[in-house]
């Protein structure tokens, strides 16, 4: 862990007009932190910073285009870091936009507790920080959070699983990386539904890590350990399930129902196909375009406007039934 960052100067405006232009000129030159935003934020270039938990994950990618795209739209410059999945990576990437002295930090972490050290460097450092796409454990002071209640997303998937299961039975569910937010509270929320289900039984849960390969060679070993007759659904906690039930559906195994997280265009094609029995919808556009609306309310003095301490979005649930109706945005 690196060295806590100094608090920034603040500026006391000079009575002589020298004085004023220099001022003027450090000022700008210095990162404006959310007590100077409501006066400067019509006359400043904010510089915003994302720590992606990683940016080669296509729904994160889609995330951090989105992003991108809403703040430039907004007159902001970012920083995005990519974090590669790698806790330490992800909190030294924070330590960099401290560093940096960026006006506000958006965090997407894989990891919920990994990140609260750095966060509390930028706490000192008076720099706002929001959390995005994954909620993080207590510790630090957040802004806010946006994105997907991920327990809610669990239990979107459960009854998914009810939907597709009536009878009961058994089933499989792949997980994201082990440990993760996502992975943790939608695990819970599955539960949590099937709770009141006895009949359907999870007897597998291996992990994909959100990764196309990994889920099709995790699909692969399910497919081989339980022949027909023995599991009767894959759930995945990512998108990527369309990789292993499109596999399923090559070799016959049109007996097992598919369901995924998320929303891509390949999830799209594979309901309408009938590959996968349905999914969660949670917009990767939506998150990222919300990160930079409301680190832009924040850094203008529109604090109001910033829902806290979470703004959940919605996750409505597709299947053959709508699918038609409600196109994806995304590919991965």
């Amino acid at each position: 862990m690196s060295a806590s960052i100094p608090a920034r100067r603040t500026f006391r405006r000079g009575l002589a007009a020298a004085t004023a232009v220099v001022s003027l000129t450090v000022l700008t030159a210095a990162c404006g932190n959310s007590s100077s935003t409501a006066s400067s934020g019509k006359d400043k270039t904010f510089t915003v910073g994302l720590a992606n938990a990683d940016t080669t994950i296509p729904f994160l990618a889609s995330m951090n285009s989105a992003f991108e795209a809403e703040a430039k739209r907004l007159g902001m410059k970012t920083v995005t870091l990519n974090g590669g999945l790698d806790n330490a990576k992800q909190a030294a990437n924070v330590q960099t936009l401290v560093a940096r002295r960026v006006d506000l930090i958006l965090v997407c972490s894989s990891s919920p507790t990994a990140v609260i050290p750095a966060i509390k460097q930028a706490n000192r450092a008076g720099i706002p920080v929001m959390a995005l796409n994954a909620q993080l454990s207590p510790g630090a002071d957040l802004v806010t959070y946006i994105g997907a209640s991920d327990f809610q997303y669990g239990q979107g998937e459960g009854k998914l699983i009810v939907q597709a299961l009536p009878n009961g039975g058994k089933i499989a569910v792949q997980l994201g990386p082990l440990g993760s937010t996502p992975q943790v509270e939608r695990l819970k929320g599955i539960k949590d539904v099937l709770k009141s289900h006895p009949g359907i039984k999870i007897v597998a849960t291996p992990v994909d890590n959100f990764k196309n390969s990994e889920n099709l060679s995790v699909t692969q070993d399910l497919l081989s350990k339980y022949p027909k007759g023995k599991l009767d659904a894959i759930v995945a906690e990512g998108p990527e399930m369309y990789v292993g039930a499109q596999y399923a559906r090559k070799i016959g195994r049109n007996e097992i129902r598919f369901i995924a997280g998320d929303y891509s265009k390949q999830v799209e094609a594979a309901i309408k196909s009938g590959a996968l029995y349905g999914t969660v919808n949670q917009s990767p556009v939506l998150e990222g375009k919300l990160g930079a609306q409301y680190a832009n309310y924040w850094l203008t003095g529109q604090k109001d406007k910033v829902k806290q301490p979470n703004y959940y979005i919605p996750l409505p649930l597709i299947t053959k039934d709508n699918v038609d109706t409600n196109p994806a945005e995304w590919s991965g």
